[in-house]
């Protein structure tokens, strides 16, 4: 009997878990440090296309920080 609810039990965390874990990540990534960090992101991508990488480097650890604030999902 035991076993059997200790099975159940487990089975039961390898769904729910799982899911509860990208619902908070979802919510993470709809934070405020997480939208600007793609922003951020964006714009260092675009001052390296014109050619500008001192300022792309910048603006891009601007970017790695609000990441690590947010603890975003990783786009980088």
């Amino acid at each position: 009997m035991i076993i059997v609810v200790t099975l159940c039990l487990l089975v039961a965390a390898f769904v729910y878990i799982p899911k509860y874990l990208d619902e908070e990540q979802q919510v993470r990534d709809n934070s405020s440090y997480c939208k600007q960090y793609r922003e951020f992101l964006q714009t260092a991508e675009n001052w390296n296309k014109v050619g500008d990488t001192v300022q792309a480097n910048g603006v891009y650890s601007i970017a790695v920080d609000l990441f690590r604030k947010g603890q975003c999902t990783r786009v980088h």
